[in-house]
């Protein structure tokens, strides 16, 4: 569902207690020029006090979407770098010098307080939700190829019992190499390769998900393309390689610790 909480404007996903995640927009920030808006990344050149003010904004719109929090939630974004890595939230926090990560797990009673931020502007957001943990994954098309979703998975407590895709590039605009093309044929069959030749990134993924027993019916996807709709969000493709990153959000509700964790069978189909 649409959601707007302190001027930030989000998807938000219909998860079981107490798990939350939304995806954020470019819509609510102090970014300007070709980082106009909710800009969430200090990597790309924008002012580093416009993103710490953005980041803020966030924290502070997660909190009020649960009525309030005793205490605000922390945001832990990874460095990301199209790898496979995936981490637990509170073990990649406690890094000293932080190493590349595209993943993140979200479990509690570890990950209380922290919400995993991973970034985009085109690549897919994966959130996988279990019975007792969630990750959140970066899976740009080398991510896919190379597993990243399943490593996702692998990394949970127990196995996802379903899935949810964030807005990214569709198949209508994803136009790649016969390279790339081939890399995503004999990975994932030639059904996610179009004439252009043209990839399917939503296709690679729900394929990737199978892998790890989450069917076609459990996976939520608004099939928003962030190249179609770049007045809602980033995208490097649309805009150019200067331009802001929009995030994808995991976290705890408050009472999680307090509250049993519902079996997958409780989670709406999609």
């Amino acid at each position: 569902m649409v959601r707007e909480s302190n001027s930030v404007l989000m998807l938000v996903a219909d998860l079981p207690h107490p798990f939350r995640a939304a995806f954020t927009t470019r819509h609510g920030g102090e970014s300007g020029g070709a980082f106009a808006g909710l800009n969430l990344s200090h990597d790309q050149g924008d002012v580093s006090v416009s993103v710490d003010k953005n980041r803020g904004r966030v924290a502070t719109a997660l909190t009020a979407l649960e009525g309030g929090r005793r205490s605000p939630l922390e945001l832990i974004s990874p460095r990301q770098e199209h790898g496979l890595r995936v981490a637990g939230t509170a073990e990649y926090a406690r890094e000293g010098v932080r190493s590349p990560c595209d993943g993140l797990i979200v479990r509690s009673p570890l990950d209380d307080g922290l919400a995993a931020l991973l970034l985009f502007a085109d690549c897919v957001p994966v959130i996988l939700v279990g019975e007792v943990d969630m990750a959140v994954v970066h899976a740009g098309w080398r991510g896919l190829v190379g597993g990243v979703v399943q490593q996702g998975a692998r990394a949970m407590t127990g196995p996802p019992g379903a899935a949810f895709v964030g807005p990214s590039i569709g198949p209508c605009c994803f136009t790649v190499g016969e390279d790339v093309a081939r890399a995503f044929a004999c990975r994932y069959g030639d059904e996610v390769v179009d004439e252009g030749p043209r990839v399917d990134l939503w296709g690679a993924t729900e394929r990737a998900l199978a892998e790890v027993d989450v069917p076609a019916i459990r996976v939520v996807n608004p099939r928003l393309c962030t190249v179609c709709n770049r007045d809602l969000f980033f995208s490097y493709r649309g805009d150019g390689a200067v331009t802001g990153r929009h995030g994808a959000v995991a976290w705890l509700a408050e009472s999680a610790g307090e509250t049993d964790v519902p079996s997958a069978g409780a989670m709406k189909d999609s």
